[in-house]
């Protein structure tokens, strides 16, 4: 809840620009209960590997899917897992990267899929 109150905050300079909703999915469910795969940003948690090289709460991230007339499953960056502590810093980044590099009308799933990877890590 802490991390949404602040990417709400983060992001409120921006949210005039975004005119098709975003979903975010976080799912801890083996089942994977919230969809994470059908997500704009899916975030499946799990132990991740900070930059000390400790294990840490932390997120698998899937970026791109959809439901409805674009359904489809998301796409995994390669190697991309985000700990918790950068998560809203990531989930920032990665929204204003879509805002600039989309086409007129774009969504969130279809840029997802054809931007580099470099653009989504």
């Amino acid at each position: 809840a802490q991390s949404i109150a602040e990417l709400e905050r983060r992001l409120a300079d921006v949210v005039g620009q975004i005119d098709v909703p975003i979903s975010l999915h976080v799912n801890g469910c083996p089942n994977s209960c919230a969809r994470i795969q059908v997500a704009d940003i899916g975030l499946k948690g799990m132990i991740v590997t900070n930059a000390a090289g400790e294990q840490v709460e932390g997120f698998q991230v899937h970026l791109g899917g959809g439901l409805g007339q674009e359904a489809g499953f998301g796409r995994k960056v390669r190697g991309l897992k985000v700990t918790s502590a950068d998560l809203p810093d990531y989930v920032e980044r990665v929204v204003r990267r879509f805002l600039v590099a989309r086409e007129p009308g774009e969504g969130f799933a279809s840029w997802a899929m054809r931007a580099d990877e470099t653009a989504l890590a």
